[in-house]
């Protein structure tokens, strides 16, 4: 039984584990890459809402809506209103991609920098949907230790 609950437990540990990776900024020349047919990359990185989040190297070209198209776009649940990107300076933008949508503003678009944050966030039913399926997996979790307990 006291296996049973000690498992229990560093499997439920093991889902909020998450890695931290420090990056120092380092020379400003190696923040850029060289890629295929010398083009000039940027590393990036895409967090939250999107297809695909991960680290991206990009054409130092791209701007927001490149980097979202590069990672399959956003999902249903994206707050396309209020996308964040947190600069190396302690820097952050608030982009309005719905606004440069409806309007077609270029002015909208905020150029890349290498080693930016972006950060798509999701809307509130999202979230709310998220702390629901959480008490449901913990309210599994109770009740199979409970009926462990009993037997």
């Amino acid at each position: 039984m006291k296996h049973l609950i000690v498992a229990l437990l560093l499997l439920v540990g093991s889902f909020s584990y998450a890695q931290d990776q420090s990056y120092s900024g380092g020379d400003r020349a190696a923040q850029y890459i060289l890629g295929d047919s010398d083009v000039l990359l940027i590393s990036v990185n895409l967090w939250g809402n999107v297809l695909k989040p991960g680290i991206y190297s990009v054409p130092s070209a791209f701007n927001i809506i490149d980097l979202l198209s590069s990672a399959g776009g956003p999902t249903r649940s994206a707050r396309l209103n209020d996308v964040r990107i947190v600069r190396k300076n302690q820097e952050v933008i608030t982009v309005d991609i719905e606004k440069y949508v409806k309007t077609g503003n270029q002015d909208l678009l905020v150029p890349l920098q290498p080693g930016d944050v972006i950060i798509v966030s999701g809307s509130i039913s999202d979230i709310f949907g998220r702390v629901v399926g959480f008490m449901r997996d913990l309210a599994i979790i109770v009740n199979v230790v409970l009926l462990a307990s009993r037997i």
